[in-house]
């Protein structure tokens, strides 16, 4: 049984999602076809991986916000129901009945990516093509918010047992789940928080979350939990629209240096893609040279510094210096 309306699912699909089992999606990124084919990689070469062997994947198909930024399809978009307000985090039971375990979520994470990855053979090098059928990392950002997921701790020793570096990107709106990573001692390679647009009213109106009384006040505890110190790497992660949220350097400053202290800070422009096109003007696409500018600006106000930049992904990666910017583990 999955916990997604059937006609998201058929979409989700028509884009060439690969789903399997009850909510397990993986999608092929172009970033994946252009290492193969073109040997360019994303920005997160900066970090020592290679795009070929990253799954990006989600393990549950809902999100909570309706960021009018995101480049995925919201249910709304499409005129069907929000499956989020049938989400019942303590019905254990449904919980079982709706999601992939955790075995079964990483199981069908390789049999997806053979999928993706078998077309390529006759146009790419053996050792390429074998690195590709043999991916080292797994991404949680593909869609829906990952610490929706019932069990991210399980999952996260799951695919750190089948030797894969383990990134996941949220919204920081569940931090029941970032505690029981720590009390578990489950930790990913390196957590991303996209930070709120600073303001109630910006944040409500940019992020439109679906239970709003608390969401940001939760948000804010994940912020805090990790600024008071976690053992693996963080990053905030500024997702900025011209006219919409790259606004108020001090506001993202403040969650930077007064709340997360993350490893490192990302100030990526939105890009005028899939969903997004509807929700915003192709203007709301920031330029490189005004990510840099902004990127400026928090440096000055957080004493973070600019260690690197991709012009053709529109992002701009500050640290704290203390943390290297090459995973050791992978380097």
């Amino acid at each position: 049984m999955s916990f997604a309306d059937p006609k998201m699912q058929a979409l989700l699909k028509k884009q060439k999602y690969q789903i399997s089992g009850k909510n397990t999606a993986v999608k092929k990124c172009r970033w994946t076809h252009n290492s193969l084919r073109e040997d360019r990689y994303c920005y997160k070469h900066f970090y020592g991986i290679k795009s070929h062997q990253c799954i990006q994947f989600s393990p549950v198909l809902i999100c909570n916000f309706l960021c009018k930024f995101c480049w995925r399809v919201h249910e709304s978009d499409i005129g069907v129901e929000n499956m989020f307000r049938q989400y019942d985090p303590q019905d254990q039971e449904r919980l079982i009945e709706i999601f992939d375990s955790p075995k079964d979520v990483v199981d069908a994470l390789f049999v997806s990516q053979q999928k993706i990855i078998c077309g390529y053979k006759p146009y790419v090098s053996t050792l390429k093509y074998d690195e590709a059928m043999k991916p080292k990392h797994a991404t949680l950002s593909l869609t829906g918010e990952p610490f929706l997921y019932p069990w991210i701790p399980e999952l996260i020793d799951e695919l750190k047992s089948r030797n894969l570096t383990v990134f996941i990107v949220t919204n920081g709106s569940v931090p029941s789940t970032l505690r029981s990573i720590l009390e578990k001692r489950a930790y990913p390679t390196q957590l991303y928080i996209t930070l709120p647009t600073p303001g109630v009213k910006n944040f409500l109106s940019v992020h439109r979350p679906l239970e709003k009384e608390k969401a940001l006040e939760n948000i804010n505890e994940s912020l805090r939990i990790i600024g008071e110190g976690v053992p693996f790497r963080t990053v905030a992660r500024l997702t900025v629209a011209e006219g919409l949220n790259l606004i108020d350097p001090e506001g993202y400053a403040e969650m930077i240096t007064g709340m997360m202290k993350p490893s490192f800070v990302e100030v990526k422009g939105v890009v005028h893609v899939g969903a997004a096109e509807k929700r915003l003007p192709r203007t709301a696409m920031p330029s490189h040279s005004r990510i840099m500018e902004f990127a400026k600006q928090l440096e000055n106000l957080t004493g973070y510094k600019i260690v690197a930049e991709s012009e053709v992904s529109r992002l701009v990666i500050l640290s704290n210096e203390t943390d290297p910017l090459l995973i050791p583990e992978l380097s």
